[in-house]
């Protein structure tokens, strides 16, 4: 039994959300995601794993492939979930529209993750047995939202969207699978509590996917189906080199992942769509000197700002504010 892999790229000019990358322009921002998800097809083509882009216009998408000489697998699909205009994460809302069609195939098992992700181990073990035994997985970052927002911000979240008692576990949006299936329950719970989620946008700590996928897990959870944290299995990781709000394990402990998710680095990710694709140890130098290269960068910025400021600051501040 294989699992298929599927990302999604929802396109719309209303998305002004921040994308944790610096876009020049719409077009750019669109360049650097199909350019993220060609690299994240050609590592899993590696694995003989294959992905496909669901989005809502395939001959943008296509266009940008070609023009990179790239091939990649692209599949348009309705959507229809009602998101509010101007609303943070616009396009990520279309996930559950990403749901509702892996609900609808003939597939034996399905994962959907997001395109600043690459694969840079071989399929694992523990995986290949949930696949066979069908069991749904997700990535659970209560370890990463708890430090930054408070659990009790999480359970009040959730326990407003769902109206049931919370344990107040949260799922990161960037990995979830499953069997159609699971993926169907999923979308009905989803679509019980949507309207609940729009109503409480204003006092939600995140906005996006996460919130209603969150709450319809923990119901599905409650229901008595057991689903398996992919993270604490080692499948998936997530690496900030920006800065965060919790503490995070070093960049040792996440080669071992099979997925790894690097939302602070989709440049670096859709550059690696022009060369080959990197084994494990290839990839971790090329991105240690990436990052080295960045933070020199941003310390010479830091050291050339301080000197503009002391031109122009008095010297008794200046030397008071210790620049």
């Amino acid at each position: 039994m294989k699992i298929k892999f599927y990302g999604l790229l929802h396109l719309s000019e209303d998305d002004s959300s921040p994308t944790n990358v610096s876009v020049k322009d719409f077009r750019d921002k669109i360049a650097v995601y199909v350019n993220c998800a060609i690299n994240l097809s050609n590592s899993l083509q590696l694995r003989n794993v294959e992905f496909t882009l669901l989005t809502n216009k395939k001959d943008v998408v296509e266009e940008i492939v070609q023009s990179n000489c790239q091939t990649l697998k692209v599949k348009e699909i309705p959507f229809r979930t009602k998101v509010p205009h101007g609303i943070k994460f616009y396009s990520a809302h279309f996930k559950l529209d990403a749901f509702r069609y892996l609900s609808s195939l003939n597939d034996d098992y399905v994962g959907l993750c997001d395109l600043d992700m690459v694969c840079i181990n071989n399929f694992p073990h523990c995986f290949s047995n949930n696949v066979k035994q069908k069991i749904p997985m997700f990535y659970d970052i209560s370890d990463q939202v708890i430090p930054a927002y408070g659990h009790e911000a999480i359970i009040r979240d959730l326990e407003s969207i769902h109206c049931l008692e919370s344990e107040g576990r949260w799922s990161g949006g960037e990995f979830i699978s499953g069997s159609p299936e699971f993926f169907l329950t999923l979308t009905k719970e989803v679509d019980s509590i949507y309207n609940n989620y729009i109503s409480n946008l204003d006092n939600l700590h995140h906005v996006g996917d996460e919130p209603a996928t969150s709450a319809a897990l923990e119901i599905i959870r409650k229901k008595g189906t057991y689903i398996a944290d992919a993270g604490t299995l080692g499948i998936v990781g997530r690496f900030w080199s920006a800065k965060i709000l919790h503490p995070q394990k070093p960049f040792d402990y996440f080669k071992q992942c099979f997925l790894l998710h690097l939302p602070s680095d989709k440049r670096f990710l859709a550059d690696m769509a022009r060369g080959k694709t990197m084994e494990l140890s290839e990839f971790t130098k090329a991105y240690c000197n990436y990052r080295k290269s960045s933070n020199s960068t941003i310390i010479k910025f830091k050291k050339v700002t301080r000197q503009i400021v002391k031109m122009f600051m008095p010297n008794h501040l200046s030397s008071s504010r210790g620049l």
